[in-house]
């Protein structure tokens, strides 16, 4: 009928009492006792495991989702259950009226949805880069890129590129043995992209726009968690910055591509990025891209050092 299992008189219980912890429970303070009832609420929809700087617990979900949830599948199921599935769910109006008193309620907080089948996430995903106005950022650890999903990742880096966002990527460094992975990290740095190596365990993540945060569900990477709530997106943003800042600065291309020389030599005459892009015909956040990658390549501090150091020759930072 639906992936959503109604809680039980336990899963209820144990509900408010996650609620009165200010919905989180650290996973290694669960006993034993409480560990089924958990999993009986992640089957509801009510809780879901998150792992904020690598310290795993459990987060309680807005009640109205896990109902919405339940009404879908109710719908899916056929003309026969139509009625049944507009009706509210009240086993768990006990719950939402709990979970609104919370003193740090807000409207439009709290926003968490767990999706389990790959073609879903796919598309939200596919949409939030389209929707997407000033930045992703992404932890992919692990190895190479699957040679399937490059073709997208190579279009998604022109569509920024052609919008003025930039893409910041932290990867592992198994990808600089990979050819397909390399050259993907080349042409999207000549792009104006960021990316660079940590040798380090991290935890996947995708961040849209500092509002929206892409977690695995599982271990498997089979499902996804969707999570808006304010609070927990400023967490997995703090843990990427930190990330970022100890990562490594590889040289994916040539110290200098033919197609930013014209603007390295407006740069060395000290013009403004407006007067840059009007000169060369692009937007002022394009120009602002591509300098942004170029001063990451070259390690320069101002515009004019960058001009310098680029028509110099400077080998960037390994």
């Amino acid at each position: 009928m639906s992936g959503v299992q109604l809680p039980d008189e336990q899963a209820r219980e144990l509900y408010l009492r996650l609620l009165e912890r200010g919905g989180l429970w650290p996973v290694a303070e669960v006993g034993p006792a409480e560990a089924p009832v958990f999993e009986r609420l992640r089957a509801a929809g009510l809780a879901t495991v998150i792992a904020p700087d690598l310290r795993e617990v459990w987060l309680a979900v807005d009640p109205q989702l896990a109902g919405q949830q339940l009404s879908a599948g109710l719908r899916a199921a056929g003309v026969a259950l139509l009625a049944k599935a507009d009706e509210a769910v009240p086993e768990y109006t006990e719950l939402v009226e709990a979970f609104d008193r919370l003193p740090d309620r807000l409207a439009g907080r709290r926003v968490i949805r767990n999706v389990a089948e790959l073609e879903p996430i796919q598309r939200r995903v596919e949409q939030l880069i389209r929707t997407c106005r000033r930045e992703v950022v992404a932890a992919q650890p692990g190895g190479s890129r699957p040679a399937e999903v490059l073709p997208t990742m190579y279009a998604n880096a022109r569509d920024l590129a052609a919008r003025g966002l930039v893409l910041r990527t932290l990867y592992q460094p198994a990808v600089r043995a990979d050819p397909g992975t390399a050259a993907y990290a080349a042409y999207a740095t000549g792009l104006g992209m960021r990316i660079r190596v940590l040798d380090e365990d991290f935890k996947r993540v995708m961040i849209f726009d500092r509002r929206v945060a892409v977690i695995p569900g599982r271990e498997d990477n089979m499902s996804a968690t969707f999570v808006e709530e304010p609070a927990l997106v400023d967490v997995l943003v703090a843990m990427f910055e930190r990330d970022w800042e100890r990562a490594e600065r590889v040289r994916w291309e040539s110290p200098v591509e033919p197609g930013d020389a014209p603007l390295i030599a407006l740069l060395a005459q000290g013009l403004t990025q407006r007067t840059i892009g009007s000169r060369l015909g692009l937007s002022e956040r394009t120009v602002a891209a591509r300098i942004a990658a170029l001063r990451e390549r070259y390690d320069a501090q101002t515009l004019f050092q960058l001009g310098w150091q680029a028509r110099a020759g400077a080998v960037p930072p390994q």
